[in-house]
């Protein structure tokens, strides 16, 4: 509550706020589950490649033949994180003139510094989730001030992304389609199948609608195949619909961040956190240091870190950084299905 400069009494309602739409699909969703990090810039990462043993043939019991073993091959690869810092700076212009939105409180230095370190905090969220984007359907990162400006998982471990149809004509059957490519991927995977813990489809717009009001995903919900949920499902996020088929959570995405075309879907498999810390998931990102503060530059790694200082005149200076490279090691595990309609 406050007065007016008149005298007359007023009385402060609920704060309105217009809010973007903070989408963290791939944070929420943890495709990137598996966290590594690095005490220096430049990230050292090791890729062994198993082979699988051939089946043995008998040989002469008395005779000198023998049967020899498949070795496996190994690779080092060496890659520099990318670097993104933020600064913003809080003066008594920022505070004296202004009071606390719904109070007749002057806005503290405090309030201020709260709210910018959420605005960077928010920044950082939604460029990482850029790079998760970037890594997962494009097989890049951008890193330009490093020694590779644009990192190419592709080129860099040998494996192209798949691509296939995905069919949801009226006359035709998108539940194939998407369990060919289900079927496809897990072939691909060999031994790290078993480490699945499912499926999900990035969905264009017309992907996705397709897919959900397809007349065999009614009949099916019709006789009990599929559970009601597909039509109307509860689990919202900010811009994005889902529902589940079998053991595929089909996702519709319409940010612009994640570069989806409507016409486009991207199968992407989930995996479970391996039973050794030394073994890495195909997909997951290393925090590495942080550089532009000599006092945090050997500090354990963060994925960010927000911190202050004070000038002469007891501004305060904020200053967040974050460095962290997202890995993809199979880029084959990631289908990218191009929509045929009719």
């Amino acid at each position: 509550m406050s007065l007016s400069v008149d005298f007359s009494y007023s009385d402060h309602t609920a704060t309105f706020a217009n809010l973007p739409a903070k989408n963290t699909l791939l944070t929420t969703l943890n495709v990137f589950a598996d966290r590594q990090t690095s005490l220096s810039p430049k990230v050292s990462l090791d890729v062994l490649d198993e082979v699988a043993q051939k089946v043995s043939k008998s040989v002469n019991r008395y005779g000198s033949e023998w049967t020899a073993t498949a070795k496996r091959q190994s690779s080092n690869h060496l890659i520099e994180a990318p670097l993104h810092a933020y600064t913003d700076r809080i003066t008594a212009a920022d505070v004296q003139p202004y009071r606390k939105p719904g109070t007749d409180l002057q806005m503290s230095i405090l309030d201020a510094v709260t709210a910018s370190s959420l605005a960077m905090y928010d920044k950082y969220m939604r460029t990482r989730e850029k790079m998760f984007a970037d890594a997962l359907f494009r097989n890049t990162v951008e890193a330009e001030f490093t020694q590779q400006p644009l990192i190419d998982w592709t080129e860099e471990f040998g494996y192209e992304q798949a691509t296939g149809t995905i069919e949801t004509g009226v006359a035709l059957d998108p539940l194939r389609s998407i369990d060919d490519a289900v079927s496809a991927t897990k072939l691909r995977m060999g031994g790290l199948a078993g480490q699945l813990d499912g499926f999900i489809l990035f969905a264009g717009s017309n992907v996705f609608r397709n897919v959900k009001y397809h007349p065999d995903i009614r009949q099916s919900i019709q006789y009990g195949i599929l559970d009601r949920d597909v039509l109307f499902n509860k689990e919202v996020l900010p811009g994005f619909s889902t529902f589940l088929l079998d053991n595929v959570r089909v996702v519709e995405v319409t940010d612009p961040l994640y570069g989806v075309g409507s016409d486009q879907a991207f199968l992407v498999p989930k995996f479970s956190k391996p039973l050794s810390s030394d073994i890495a998931l195909p997909f997951g990102y290393v925090a590495t240091a942080s550089s532009r503060n000599l006092d945090l530059a050997f500090a354990e790694p963060a994925d960010v870190r927000i911190y202050s200082h004070q000038d002469k005149l007891r501004n305060v200076e904020l200053f967040a950084e974050s460095s962290i490279l997202p890995v993809v090691y199979r880029p084959d595990f990631v289908t990218l299905l191009t929509n045929q309609a009719a």
